[in-house]
């Protein structure tokens, strides 16, 4: 490594030198609390946790587990495990021990912070005891991969998603730190868990450039206007479902948001509804959406103004190259759904799975992640669904997605999930699964039917509706559908 790259440990040890006071990490707790830490202080913590670690055999090509909830020490871990020259992968704190297990097999960890008991880790505790180790960086290679997430996949079986590539770029540049608008005087608040790529990535970025970052250790959508208000971010990371239900507090237009030039969502479709509502209170320009994959097999970059010219897209491909096929691998027409391939300006992904075998790929290097959509005459991406939610039902394929986004408006709908059920007739027939806002005056299936026939082909209206008091979600927000398929008999 030249003196002109930077690791994510020189990144914070110079910003602690340059601005030693400036408060860099905090995390809004479900008790009212931010705990908060200086440059100085993060640098510190990260060095004396980082020599602990190499003390544990950390270094270069090793993962370094992290089963924690969302707080300060979460973050602290992450970048003690590159200081150490190692790789962090962040586990659910909240998933079962079995599932866990299973995933940290596949990972071999080098060692796991975590309060568990039964995993006999680094805990919080020992995280606070660590004075009798240096605060100075430690002599470490340059971390490869750069990081590790787990995934239950569409399967349901665990598997590890591994990011390979040096983590080291010139002057605390970040290759992605352009695209996605951010630098050195940005303040990112992200609501959403450590263990998903998104908030994950967003805040590794943020920290590695010097911009500041504020974490939630639990999403709520009245919470996090409040925080928007107190702390003044500037850029904000949600997923769909926050932005539906921060919609939702009917004082949100009333709020003080002036303070945020940008708003990401990703992860997952956002209903037109939703998306309006972001567009009216940001601006146009100001609301942004990114498709991706862990996998990096390309992305498209979309802002409220150009959504609006072209109503469902996620985008034109930034230095991405499309195909879109049919079920033999052939290229359908424009305008015509088919399973999306993709590839980075002729280059493969770039991953390494463990626990699953490669994604499918087309001759030339072209790699889906199992999302359908279509192209159209312009080069804009519109998406349908995953390959694996797709409804047939009597010979139609019916996209849950878009029967979603017209639940989702239901003034009395918090949140829905569409699968499909085993039909003696059909093949499979549409059920809706749905959590109302108030349990106690939920809206009936046949208000619920009339809504959908309002906005929907009638074969793509649910035969039946479900009322449940809360969905199944995973931390990062989305449905936990092969559970819920699972259960019904799907």
């Amino acid at each position: 490594m030249t003196d002109a790259l930077w690791t994510p440990g020189r990144a914070l040890q110079e910003y602690a030198r340059q601005r030693p006071d400036e408060t860099v990490l905090l995390c809004a707790g479900d008790d009212g609390s931010c705990p908060a830490l200086t440059r100085r202080e993060l640098d510190e913590w990260t060095s004396r946790l980082a020599h602990r670690l190499q003390a544990e055999g950390a270094g270069r090509g090793r993962l370094v587990a992290i089963v924690l909830p969302t707080c300060i020490e979460h973050m602290v871990a992450v970048f003690a495990a590159y200081k150490a020259g190692a790789t962090p992968f962040p586990v659910s704190n909240g998933m079962p021990p079995a599932e866990r297990d299973a995933m940290l097999a596949l990972a071999d960890p080098v060692c796991v912070i975590s309060d568990q008991a039964d995993l006999q880790g680094i805990t919080r505790a020992d995280m606070a005891a660590l004075d009798h180790f240096p605060a100075t960086l430690p002599q470490a290679e340059v971390p490869n991969p750069i990081k590790a997430v787990g995934s239950g996949g569409s399967t349901g079986k665990p598997k590890l998603i591994v990011t390979p590539g040096d983590f080291a770029f010139a002057d605390g540049q970040h290759p992605m730190a352009a695209l996605l608008r951010m630098d050195q005087s940005d303040l990112k608040y992200s609501p959403g868990p450590l263990y998903h790529n998104g908030p994950l990535l967003f805040s590794i970025i943020t920290l590695f450039i010097g911009g500041r970052v504020l974490l939630n250790a639990r999403f709520r959508a009245q919470r996090a206007l409040d925080l928007i208000e107190q702390y003044r971010p500037t850029v904000l990371n949600l997923v769909p479902t926050m932005m539906q239900r921060m919609l939702r507090e009917a004082d949100m237009g009333a709020r003080d948001l002036s303070s945020v030039k940008w708003v990401w969502h990703l992860a997952a479709p956002c209903p037109a509804w939703a998306k309006l509502g972001f567009v009216e209170h940001f601006g146009g320009e100001r609301v942004l959406e990114l498709w991706a994959a862990t996998e990096s097999t390309g992305l498209t970059v979309i802002d409220g103004n150009d959504w609006l010219a072209h109503r469902g897209s996620v985008g034109q491909g930034v230095m991405t190259e499309f195909r879109i096929v049919d079920e033999q691998g052939q290229d359908v027409p424009t305008g015509e759904v088919g399973e999306i391939f993709s590839r980075f300006l002729g280059v493969e992904a770039q991953y390494e799975y463990r626990g699953a075998e490669p994604l499918r790929q087309l001759p030339g290097g072209y790699t889906s992640v199992g999302d359908m959509g279509y192209l159209d005459a312009d080069g804009y991406l519109y998406l349908s669904d995953r390959r694996t939610d797709m409804i047939i039902s009597g010979g139609a394929n019916i996209f849950p997605a878009e029967i979603e986004a017209v639940i989702s408006a239901h003034p009395a709908v918090r949140d829905v999930a569409v699968i499909g059920l085993p039909d003696e007739d059909l093949g499979r027939r549409v059920h809706a699964v749905v959590e109302p806002i108030d349990s106690a005056n939920p809206p009936s299936p046949a208000a619920l039917a009339a809504h959908c026939e309002a906005a929907l082909a009638r074969y793509k209206v649910p035969r039946g509706f479900e009322l449940v008091a809360e969905l199944p979600r995973n931390e990062a927000g989305k449905i936990r559908r092969g559970a819920l398929r699972d259960e019904r008999g799907g």
